[in-house]
Formats: C-alpha cells, sequence, structure tokens
C-alpha cells in the first residue's frame, strides 16, 4: 500500500513539476514592460524585488502552513495563484497593478517551496525508500530546468505571434498543474501540536534551526553561500559576454543552454561521486564555485563564460545532497518549514551578495566584481565550516560524556 501511495505521488509530482516550471513567459517580460507598459527597466527590477520580497517574507509561513495543514493543499493552492499572477500580469495597466500581480505571483511561488521536497521524501518514507530521495529530488530538478529551458524558447516565438500567448498559455498549464495536485495522497508524517499563536511556532522552528541545532544552522549558511552565488552567475552571464564584445542575441541561447546543463548534472548527479553527500559535498562545491569565479575574474574569456557555467553544475548536482542532508537532520514535523527556511536563506543572501557583485561590476568590471565575490564567499564559507565543525565536536564531547557517565 505504502509503495503504491509512493509511486503514485512521485509520478504526479513529476508531471506537476513540469506544469509549473513551464515560465513561457520568462524571456519576455522585460519587451511586455516596455512595448505594453510603457515602464523602464528599473521599474522592471522593481517589480522583481517585489517578487523576491514576496518570497523572502513567506517562504518560511508557507512551509509551516504546508507542515500544519498539508503539502498537497498548498500544492494546489500555490499552483493556482501562481498562474492567477501570471494572467494578471498581462492585464496590468501600468506601475502599481504589475507591482501587485508580481506580488500575487510571489505568494504562489512560496506556497509550493518546501511543500513539493517535503511531500516526495515523506511518501518515500512511508515506503521505507528515503534512500532514494537524492536519486529522485534530483530528477525533479533536472525537471524544473528542462521546463524552463524548453518553455522560455518557445515562449519567445510565442510572443512574436501575439503578446498575450504566453501569459495565457502558462495560467492554462498552471490550471493543468493543480488538477493534478488533486490526485495527490497525503502522505503519513509525525505532525506537531501546534501551541499558541502559528507565528509563535514559526519563530520556535528558526530558533530550533538557528541555536538549538548548529550544524543545520551551518549547512544552511553554506547553501545560502552556493545557491545565491549560482544565481549571480547566471545573471553575471550577461554582464560578461557584454565585456566580451558578443552580440546580447546569444544571451537566451547561452542561459538555455547553462539551464539545460544543470538539469542533465541534476538527472545524473546520483551516479557521480556518489558516495560524497552531506556537509562535505557542500564544502567541496563551494570551493570549486569560489575556484571557478576567480578563473573567470582573472581573465574575460570564452574559457571564463565556462567557468561561469559551471554554476550550472553545482546547482544542479548540489542542491539534491544539500537538502538530503537537511532532511535527514530534521524531523517530518518541521520539514517543510525549515527546507523553506533554507530557501528564505538563499533569497535573503542573494540580495546583498548580488548588490556586492553589481557595485564592484559598475566601478572596477566584470573581472574585478568576480574577484570580490570570491573574496567575500570564501571568508563567510570558513565562518559557515567552523560553526558545523565545532557543533559536530561539541556533540561527540557531549555524547562520550553520557556514556561514561562523567
Amino acid at each position: 500500500m505504502e509503495n503504491t501511495l509512493c509511486n503514485r505521488n512521485i509520478k504526479l509530482l513529476y508531471l506537476y513539476t513540469l506544469c509549473i516550471n513551464s515560465v513561457f513567459c520568462l524571456p519576455i517580460l522585460m519587451p511586455f514592460y516596455q512595448d505594453h507598459l510603457g515602464l523602464s527597466f528599473h521599474d522592471f527590477l522593481i517589480g522583481e524585488s517585489v517578487f523576491a520580497a514576496s518570497m523572502i517574507l513567506l517562504d518560511v509561513p508557507t512551509g509551516w502552513l504546508a507542515d500544519q495543514w498539508g503539502r498537497k493543499k498548498c500544492l494546489i493552492l500555490g499552483a493556482l495563484v501562481f498562474g492567477l499572477g501570471i494572467l494578471s500580469m498581462y492585464y496590468a495597466i501600468g506601475f502599481w497593478t504589475i507591482i501587485a500581480a508580481q506580488g500575487v505571483v510571489g505568494i504562489g511561488s512560496s506556497l509550493m517551496t518546501g511543500a513539493n521536497s517535503a511531500l516526495l521524501y515523506d511518501s518515500l518514507l512511508a515506503a521505507n525508500r528515503e534512500n532514494e530521495f537524492r536519486k529522485r529530488e534530483g530528477f525533479r530538478f533536472a525537471l524544473q530546468l528542462y521546463a524552463c529551458a524548453g518553455a522560455a524558447i518557445i515562449g519567445g516565438y510565442l510572443y512574436t505571434i501575439d503578446a498575450s500567448l504566453p501569459f495565457y498559455v502558462e495560467t492554462t498549464i498552471c490550471c493543468i498543474g493543480a488538477l493534478l495536485a488533486f490526485a495527490f495522497i497525503e502522505p503519513p508524517r509525525h505532525k506537531k501540536t501546534v501551541e499558541g499563536h502559528p507565528a509563535m511556532d514559526i519563530l520556535r522552528t528558526i530558533k530550533y534551526v538557528m541555536h538549538g541545532h548548529k550544524e543545520i544552522a551551518g549547512l544552511i549558511m553554506l547553501m545560502t553561500l552556493a545557491f545565491a552565488t549560482t544565481k549571480i552567475c547566471m545573471w553575471s552571464i550577461q554582464a560578461y559576454t557584454l565585456a566580451l564584445g558578443w552580440d546580447t542575441s546569444w544571451n537566451g541561447w547561452i542561459i538555455s543552454l547553462v539551464m539545460v546543463s544543470g538539469g542533465v548534472f541534476g538527472h545524473i548527479g546520483h551516479k557521480i561521486w556518489p558516495n560524497l553527500y552531506g556537509r562535505k559535498a557542500l564544502y567541496i562545491l563551494l570551493a570549486a564555485l569560489i575556484f571557478s569565479l576567480v578563473i573567470a575574474g582573472l581573465d574575460v574569456t570564452w574559457f571564463g563564460l565556462i567557468c561561469l557555467g559551471f554554476e550550472a553544475f553545482v546547482f544542479g548536482f548540489g542542491m539534491p545532497r544539500a537538502q538530503e542532508a537537511v532532511n535527514n537532520l530534521a524531523g517530518s514535523g518541521e520539514r517543510a518549514t525549515i527546507l523553506s527556511t533554507a530557501s528564505l536563506a538563499t533569497s535573503l543572501g542573494f540580495i546583498p551578495m548580488s548588490q556586492v557583485i553589481g557595485w564592484a561590476t559598475d566601478h572596477y568590471g566584470i573581472g574585478n566584481g568576480l574577484l570580490i565575490h570570491a573574496a567575500v564567499i570564501a571568508v563567510c564559507g570558513i565562518g559557515a565550516y567552523l560553526l558545523i565543525e565545532r557543533s559536530i565536536k561539541a556533540q561527540a564531547a557531549r555524547s562520550i560524556s553520557t556514556v561514561t557517565g562523567t
């Protein structure tokens, strides 16, 4: 019975992932802002900031909601709200309405963040197959990137036919995703007893991560540094090709190639160095990411661009292992909340880190900006390393004291 539930949820989750991540309007948002709303690039960045702020503010509360209300219900609601936000963007009539629509899209994304991974892990756990999580989560991440890369190319073509098509098609597919989510079977899990106001329950979970379990806190710090940097690398590619003197038309194809590469590495990542997992995987990946930034920054060449594209490997190969490490340390009752906390930390980390490289690039060029960014994450990475290793040593010392009775 548990295996049937597990297999059903896995198949449906894969289809759901394809639907939600088919972001057809992604490559045409900036032209849409300019051509149909008469807004500037600065206005576009404000809209993206509102989306990011929605994710930051709501990731943890919606993770708590998934733990208490149910993963299935959050995934249904998230798909519907996300689709509503996409449709609202097309019908926006000015700055404030498009800002509101971006906020709705952020709410929908937050509802799905954490709940999808937690549904997968708890489904596997119910069938005593949790050792498959890395493989299954890696494939799910691959599907996200495949869907996004494919939809980006198709969306650009649809926009040339009719500006409304990318928005209508994406909204329709989101509704299909919601219908698929109705067929999920909520897996059994240990559910916490809510004490007091939900906000206090969220704060207790954050305290659990940051103080009571410093190893999880250190892992979240490493995830923040690594995966916020992969996002920055994605955006830095455009500045890098500009410094190379390449035509901007190459950017879309390069970014699509990076996304597909990340999907491939997520798909087959469980077969690459299978004995590397947990905190050690994050240590090595962060060090390799720093090295690639240094190489890209020392000399702006086509090889440096490839080094920036290394972020696809870090994301596809590393994210499932990082989430597996957190899952193995977290209890089922707060798993989605903790995963959402990690996502929240990554979004928070992206904001100041992106500002650093943006300021440095404007003043000193993309090469020096990358070098400064590498230095920042190296220093922060050493701090995370010390926090994790000291926590492990302290826990080992306590265990020895308990056994010896001293």
